[in-house]
This record gives C-alpha cells, sequence and structure tokens, in this order.
C-alpha cells in the first residue's frame, strides 16, 4: 500500500502539471506559447501533443493493475519520472532550459532503466507498453528540448543550416527507434517516432520541404523497420 500511494501521488501531480501547462498560464505563459516563440524545425505540430492523454490512461491503467505488483526498484524509478516530469514543465515555463534539458536527459534515463524492468516478451498493458509509449515520447521531447535550448541561446550551428540539423536530428531519432525495435523487440516505440515525425512534416509543411520530406521518408523508413526488422527475444533466466 504504501508503495502504491506514492507512486499514485506523484503521478497525480505529473499528470496535472503535464495539462495544466498547456492551458494555464504558468509564468504568465503556456507551454506551447513558449514554444512557439522559437522558430524550431525538429518540433511537432500542436496537436501532436494531444499523444499526452493516451499515455497518461495507460499510465492510469498500469498504475491501478500494478497495485501490489510493483517491485521498490519499479516504484522508485516511476516516482522519481513524476517527480522530474513534474519540475521539467516548471523550469520550462520559467525558461531555465539548460536546467530543463537536463532534467529531460534524467527522465529518459530513468524510464529507460525502469523500462528494462520487464522481459522483452511482457508487452502487455499492465507490462511494458505503457512505459515504452511513455519512453519513447520523452526520447523524442527530450531531442526538441535540445533544439529548442540551442536555438534559445542563438547557437549557429557549427556553420551547418537549420534544416540541416533537423535532418540530422530526424536521422539520429531513426536510428534510436530502429535499435530499441531490434535489440528489444518492440514496436510500439518506433511507432510512436511515426507520430511524432508525421507531427514535424505538418509543422514545417512547404515552407521547409527538405526537414518534410525528410519526415515522411523516415516514417517509411521506421514502418519498414516495423515490419522487417526483427531479432528473437532472449528469454531472461
Amino acid at each position: 500500500m504504501p508503495k502504491f500511494i506514492l507512486m499514485t501521488i506523484t503521478f497525480i501531480v505529473s499528470l496535472i502539471l503535464t495539462f495544466s501547462s498547456y492551458f494555464i498560464k504558468i509564468n504568465g505563459q503556456s507551454s506551447l506559447e513558449i514554444s512557439n516563440r522559437f522558430p524550431v524545425m525538429f518540433a511537432p505540430i500542436n496537436i501532436s501533443y494531444m499523444i499526452w492523454i493516451l499515455i497518461y490512461i495507460l499510465l492510469a491503467y498500469w498504475l491501478v493493475m500494478n497495485f501490489q505488483k510493483t517491485s521498490i526498484k519499479q516504484t522508485v524509478l516511476f516516482s522519481n519520472v513524476c517527480i522530474l516530469q513534474a519540475l521539467s514543465i516548471l523550469f520550462w515555463h520559467y525558461e531555465l532550459f539548460i536546467v530543463f534539458f537536463c532534467c529531460s536527459v534524467i527522465l529518459v534515463l530513468y524510464l529507460f532503466i525502469l523500462y528494462n524492468t520487464y522481459p522483452h516478451t511482457n508487452n502487455a498493458l499492465t507490462g511494458r507498453l505503457p512505459i515504452s509509449i511513455y519512453f519513447a515520447w520523452s526520447t523524442f521531447i527530450m531531442m526538441t528540448n535540445a533544439s529548442f535550448t540551442l536555438t534559445s541561446y542563438e547557437w549557429h550551428g557549427f556553420g551547418l543550416s537549420n534544416p540541416l540539423w533537423a535532418v540530422i536530428l530526424l536521422s539520429i531519432g531513426v536510428a534510436i527507434a530502429l535499435h530499441i525495435r531490434y535489440y528489444h523487440f518492440d514496436i510500439v516505440y518506433p511507432s510512436v517516432f511515426i507520430w511524432a515525425y508525421i507531427g514535424i512534416a505538418f509543422h514545417n509543411h512547404l515552407d521547409e520541404l527538405l526537414v518534410t520530406t525528410a519526415a515522411l521518408f523516415l516514417c517509411g523508413v521506421l514502418i519498414v523497420g516495423i515490419r522487417f526488422v526483427k531479432k528473437k527475444p532472449a528469454h531472461r533466466k
């Protein structure tokens, strides 16, 4: 019971701050108002963030169904992830971008450790699947956070153009997603990146044809990877 209470409290705090950040102005501005100020190409259209609804519904189900099943390690990791999620939102609204990015990196690291507490074959709604979706979206958000942070400090990209850097980030994202697909026998993780990349294509549309074309092409690569990149999962002893 104490484990469940801790996880529930941190989950509710994370949920409230995540959704309120889009509709209520914290420090005089909403989350999307801040992001829309920066001309970042590696960012999805606003509607893409609705995936948070799915993530929190699945996490709530996962939490309830694992009422007495989570280990101490999973409890600590999940609670820390929720706390970091809440803190990152506050850092973002107060425009502490470097601290915000560091917080995002730690959050993704904790999610990866939590993700690895499940065997590769456990893709159930009460097992790895909700964590996989959260992990994938947080990885993508971490990459967009890097773009926002560098843009806010007027980084010039070593002379490379913004569209080219966006394509490089898109390629890195595909490499990460396919790595998870192959070594962790996970089709959900790359599927989230497909959703994110479609959002990037709509965000840039014909204004940045290179980025839009690359995003849609790499969606195709991910679909092929989901279909054909397979590895028999190793059974844990």
